[in-house]
């Protein structure tokens, strides 16, 4: 009998009738069977068979097969905040033990093979592991599933990978991989995901099944999360840990640049400023390194002239602060290039190792089995440092303390996916971004951020971000990093970003406008070059710049809802980008797009990648839509084509649809340029509920896990001649400036009422700046819209009803 119509056998049978469904089996002694906390645990022999509903349609199984536990890998967050279930309902009956909860039911026979089957919460059979204890003993896991679901997940893309896509039909192996790529144990569909807690391993699939081998665990432990992608997206980020929230700044327009100076760098953010363009970062590269000098100037700022060292004294004030400081006035913030390699001898005597490479042989802290091998900067020799080790992740960060405290706020870390031969293993960067965080984090509440080349499962939580390495300039490469943020975001990578523009050659004036718009609509919004490239929107001229100029003022007025995102993502919630999939499962179009992307539940955003575009092809899900940009209205559930300004590159394809809210303020030069009293709510009511929660804290600190924050939701519904929006009471202590949300509606009225209150209806230039007064009836681009000033922050809920 085949495991397809096992399953559609099983598909017919209740729980108490499991048994009879099952094939033939040889009889056998029933484990012994004990309770655990919502869970059950089987014991056969030395075997041993843990099953646990550990969050909402979530199940832990963890098969021993001596007996013996191991410590779980990175992959695992150490202490999950898990949301486990009030009230588990366990039964036994006929030698099948039952555990239930909301959405999820688990089955586990208690004699061999001790099948498990899993089903959701209407009760259908999902996934089936037919042997727990013969697939552990081969280091693997298999499940039968229902033939025709869409596997995603288990790996990113390559630098040339551009025909794969983001479907994982065929299995793959989980690699951190190099040069942008990522990695994950983690396979999910439309209905349920797979994580398996091993560093590497291979996912392989038939039709009607999921397999993975070479489990790095004697005993396999994984996670059977079962729901629509969101669901299933948000419980894999509980259970390896959300990413902190990362420096507001660092959510603006950041500027990185190999082949700089303290002068330059000062003449191009004063430029900046000067030009209205907002900027809030600068990403130096090799040049603010003492590189080559021994005393580890693989660590300090290049304020030295000594010898080794390859461009010497490239920033005078760095060592001091004063460069920092200068910079920080002007509202930029410094982060600076690591690389997890050292020289190993000092300059000019290749007998004499420097006193950093010294210290790591006598504390052995090398990266293993690796020979020392050219540096191509210095053109000396170098070698890796063991990351997985403590001692050297101390070590590393006690050197970076004097950059630190020099005004170095944030780090861009490279090369630590592989070295000349040496590829690193699966953990070696997530390692290197530890040792930033938990150094940092022990001596200084200033939030963490680190830029990494690869990805694997579990660094978010590090403060770690995913840029997609060193990309070619061009259309083509543009194009290609939209599938590569998506496939990435499959794998948990959340924060990503890509050097705009491209690193390698020099992008044409509009290749770099139409790279900015993309830019803008991504997690980081960077730009970056090769050796002496220059990526500020005024080296490609008057057109581009005014493009770029657009993007970048689209990005900061949109800052407030970005914002909003992050945090969801900080507690274990689905971030900014969206595959569309992932926000409709059941529409077979979404299934496959790499095109365009959800921004939010909000927006649908499609940036034009193609050379002298003069329209753009957008499918719009189902749903009422609307461009962003010019307010045309669109019906969903089919493609649009809409025209593209083939001469000045500036329209951004950007859709928000009805049933949602987006937060906006007003455009600032850069983040915390001056205290944002107001914030605007664009809500689209629907039938059903839109919902967004208005965000605030200090931007820069830990503060917030320790509830010093804003946070308010608000809700808006329209039923019948009726909108109604409420605003939740605000939770968290933190002192926020901001007084009021400026709401539009985006429907008509002819008479609002607050908590009740009817309130007076005035003309547009009416309108008060105090909240709850008066409420104007107008239209914009959207077409009707009333505007109403309520107050933000009140310990009250309030609500405003339309008619």
């Amino acid at each position: 009998m085949s495991n397809t119509r096992n399953m559609n056998r099983m598909v017919l049978c209740s729980a108490v009738l499991l048994a009879a469904c099952l094939p033939a089996l040889p009889q056998s002694p029933a484990a012994r069977v004990s309770p655990l906390p919502n869970g059950v645990e089987l014991t056969s022999g030395a075997s041993v068979l843990d099953v646990q509903i550990v969050e909402n349609r979530v199940v832990d199984v963890h098969v021993r097969p001596d007996g013996q536990t191991t410590p779980r890998t990175l992959v695992m967050a150490p202490h999950p905040a898990l949301d486990t279930p009030s009230a588990v309902r366990e039964s036994e009956r006929h030698g099948i033990y039952t555990l239930a909860a909301p959405g999820i039911s688990v089955t586990i026979l208690e004699k061999a093979p001790y099948t498990i089957t899993f089903a959701d919460g209407r009760g259908r059979r999902l996934l089936r592991s037919d042997d727990p204890f013969g697939e552990a003993r081969k280091a693997g896991v298999t499940l039968t599933r229902q033939a025709g679901d869409t596997l995603y997940g288990i790996s990113g893309l390559g630098l040339k990978e551009t025909s794969v896509g983001l479907t994982r039909d065929s299995g793959g192996k989980v690699v951190a991989g190099v040069q942008g790529d990522s990695g994950a144990p983690f396979v999910f569909s439309a209905r349920y995901g797979l994580l398996v807690d091993s560093d590497g391993g291979e996912f392989t699939t038939q039709p009607d099944s999921i397999s993975f081998a070479q489990d790095s665990r004697p005993d396999v432990e994984y996670f059977v999360l079962l729901g629509p992608p969101l669901a299933t997206v948000a419980a894999l980020s509980q259970l390896v840990g959300p990413p902190p929230l990362p420096p507001e700044w660092t959510l603006g327009f950041l500027n990185s640049q190999w082949g700089s100076t303290e002068s330059e760098v000062e003449r191009i953010v004063a430029t900046y400023r000067k030009k209205q363009i907002p900027i809030d970062g600068f990403i130096l590269d090799f040049d603010w390194k003492a590189w080559g000098e021994d005393d580890y100037g693989e660590w300090r700022w290049n304020s030295t002239s000594g010898p080794g060292n390859v461009a010497p004294d490239k920033f005078p004030d760095g060592a001091s602060g004063a460069f920092a400081k200068r910079l920080a006035a002007q509202g930029v913030k410094l982060a600076g290039i690591l690389k997890p390699r050292i020289l190993t001898t000092v300059a000019g005597d290749s007998g004499t190792p420097t006193e950093a490479a010294a210290y790591a042989t006598a504390h052995h802290l090398w990266y293993p089995n690796e020979a020392p091998i050219p540096d191509y900067f210095s053109h000396r020799m170098a070698r890796d440092l063991d990351f997985s080790d403590p001692a050297t992740r101390a070590w590393y960060w006690q050197h970076l303390l004097p950059a630190f405290h020099a005004g170095m706020v944030a780090w861009w870390e490279d090369e630590a996916d592989y070295n000349g031969e040496t590829v690193f293993n699966n953990f070696q960067f997530l390692n290197m971004g530890r040792a930033i965080y938990d150094g940092q984090r022990a001596g200084s509440n200033l939030r963490v951020w680190t830029i990494n080349r690869n990805f694997y499962l579990g660094a978010s939580r590090y403060g770690y971000a995913l840029w997609s390495g060193d990309i070619d300039t061009g259309f083509a490469s543009m194009a290609y990093q939209r599938q590569r943020m998506l496939a990435a975001l499959d794998t948990g990578a959340f924060n990503w970003s890509m050097d705009t523009g491209g690193f390698h050659g020099h992008p044409s004036p509009e290749n770099y406008a139409r790279w900015m718009e993309f830019a803008a609509l991504v997690p980081i919004m960077r730009v970056h070059g090769e050796f002496n490239q220059k990526r500020q929107p005024w080296v490609y001229g008057p057109v581009a710049e005014a493009a770029a100029r657009k993007a970048i003022d689209l990005r900061y007025e949109m800052l407030p809802y970005i914002y909003s995102y992050y945090r969801r993502s900080s507690e274990g919630q689905v971030g900014l980008i969206r595959p569309l999939f992932w926000e409709f499962p059941s529409d077979p179009r979404a299934a496959t797009v790499t095109s365009e992307w959800m921004f939010g539940d909000a927006l649908l955003a499609a940036p034009i990648v193609t050379k002298g575009a003069t329209s753009q092809s957008v499918y719009l899900p189902p749903g009422q839509w609307f461009d962003y940009l010019t307010g045309q209205s669109y019906k969903g559930a089919e493609s649009i084509d809409i025209p593209a300004d083939a001469k000045t590159w500036d329209d951004i394809p950007l859709f928000v649809r009805r049933g949602s809210i987006v937060a906006t303020q007003p455009i600032e030069q850069y983040v915390g340029q001056r205290p944002i009293t107001e914030m605007t709510l664009d809500i689209f009511p629907d039938r059903s509920a839109a919902t967004f929660t208005a965000y605030d804290d200090d931007g820069t600190t830990y503060n917030y896990e320790k509830g010093d924050y804003l946070q308010q939701v608000v809700t808006a519904a329209h039923t019948g001649r009726r909108t109604q929006v409420m605003i939740g009471a605000a939770t968290g202590s933190y002192a926020s400036p901001l007084r009021t949300y400026l709401l539009r509606i985006h429907t008509k009225a002819h008479r609002v009422q607050l908590n009740g209150r009817k309130i007076k209806e005035v003309s547009p230039s009416a309108l008060g700046a105090a909240a709850g007064m008066d409420w104007v009836k107008t239209s914009d681009r959207f077409g009707p819209v009333v505007l109403v000033r309520v107050q933000a922050g009140a310990r009250k809920p309030a609500v405003l009803t339309l008619r």
